[in-house]
């Protein structure tokens, strides 16, 4: 076992700000909430239940919150949890992200790609209820018969260590590159570690590129075929450019290589002078799929579309919430993946090993609660092992260049057996 946890790290992170007198303070919406002891619930107690992969019937799962922790003699009914909620900005959601982020990048040792910390950048459109009140604030998606309120998901994801930076919901309507300036305006005040971004084909832009090159960010976006003229002319597998904006001229590098017969990648860089060959930018560039696995962690087993309430301040409770719970998630992966690691150096196997993402989520329920009201470290620690133990017992051999065939149309079954729900 790991003599550090990240995940004990960040737990112990989580508990004080939930016992800080200032943090509740600062996260309630109105300055006279919870100034007063609580029948029902009470400031930590409801951050607490958001944080409990709430997926099931919200009465259900607020029965067997409060039975199980005992945190109530009062029965608390799906009405008072929503008024409750109402008191809590969901920046509170926010902060517990940032503070964990915030350590981890300041106190731990975390892997880079040839030094430069590995991000992506990109978006997901995010299916939420279709109330009036929602189809107002972030707008809708339609198509020729009907339309279903919709928001829009970004966020910056670290490929190497499995942590989202910083996320943002928006209005279905907000442009991608618009998202990114914000999340890299927050990168900036985080501050910066040497940061190598990727992006797909729906980022470049004059003033998008010109924006990355102004702070010092190194950047690989991927291109469409009518995108700007300077990269378009460059035909070269390999050839630097000089691309201009606002006369200011801004050196890049474009690459072109094949996919297949049929399709040609083309990609925009400004990794000049960092020693890059064209084989290892096509590698560097396939990396940025690692952020579509963790929209699909996000999406199908977390189940972040899988929303509490139909307002806004709800709709938002529950995303940045789910973030959390996504870093939480990858930090605990982190530390299960480090223990298999140190077992496989000391066999012989055909396959090295990595935790089972669905069942470490499904073992979380419940228990990240429990660890979180724990007050000894000795019992959080032994917590801890127990679930490092669990997961471990259920990993997964890494088998690497598999491709399966799209399915589209008609299915056969529901609910495939290969992928049930965790939660």
């Amino acid at each position: 076992m790991k003599t550090k946890s990240t995940f004990l790290g960040a737990i112990e992170i989580t508990r004080k700000m939930l016992n800080d007198v200032m943090f509740m303070i600062e996260s309630r919406t109105k300055e006279t909430y919870f100034t007063r002891k609580e029948k029902k619930l009470n400031f930590k107690n409801t951050i607490l239940f958001s944080l409990n992969f709430v997926k099931k019937s919200l009465q259900i799962e607020l029965d067997d919150f409060f039975d199980k922790f005992n945190l109530s003699e009062i029965s608390i009914s799906k009405q008072g949890y929503s008024a409750a909620r109402k008191k809590i900005s969901p920046l509170a959601f926010v902060k517990l992200s940032k503070a964990i982020i915030n350590w981890y990048y300041e106190e731990n040792s975390f892997k880079t790609y040839r030094g430069f910390r590995l991000c992506a950048i990109d978006g997901s459109v995010l299916q939420i209820p279709d109330t009036e009140e929602l189809r107002n604030y972030f707008g809708y998606g339609k198509n020729h018969k009907k339309s279903y309120a919709r928001a829009r998901a970004s966020c910056i994801y670290d490929l190497e260590n499995g942590i989202i930076i910083t996320s943002k919901i928006d209005p279905y309507k907000v442009a991608e590159r618009d998202s990114a300036k914000d999340m890299i305006k927050e990168l900036v005040q985080i501050g910066l570690k040497n940061d190598l971004i990727l992006f797909d084909r729906g980022y470049p832009s004059r003033d998008f590129i010109a924006y990355l090159d102004a702070l010092g960010i190194k950047y690989l976006m991927r291109c469409q075929k009518n995108t700007i003229k300077e990269i378009v002319e460059a035909k070269d597998a390999d050839q630097n450019i000089q691309i201009i904006h606002e006369k200011q001229v801004i050196n890049a590098r474009v690459v072109r290589f094949l996919l297949n017969p049929h399709t040609e990648e083309i990609l925009v860089t400004n990794l000049i002078e960092e020693n890059f060959d064209m084989s290892e930018i096509k590698t560097l560039y396939f990396k940025r799929w690692g952020i579509e696995t963790e929209y699909n962690n996000v999406k199908n087993k977390i189940e972040i579309e899988n929303f509490t309430g139909g307002s806004k301040i709800a709709i938002e409770q529950d995303f940045y919430a789910s973030i959390y719970l996504s870093n939480m998630v990858g930090l605990l992966r982190n530390d299960a993946n480090e223990t298999i690691n140190e077992e496989n150096k000391q066999k012989r196997r055909k396959h090295d090993y990595q935790v089972n993402t669905n069942v470490l989520i499904g073992k979380l329920k419940d228990r990240m609660v429990r660890i979180l009201l724990e007050d000894c470290p000795i019992k959080r620690d032994r917590m801890f092992t127990k679930i490092v133990k669990e997961i471990i017992r259920n990993k997964t051999p890494i088998r690497f260049g598999r491709t399966y065939p799209r399915k589209k149309g008609l299915y056969s079954t529901k609910y495939p057996l290969n992928q049930k729900r965790c939660l």
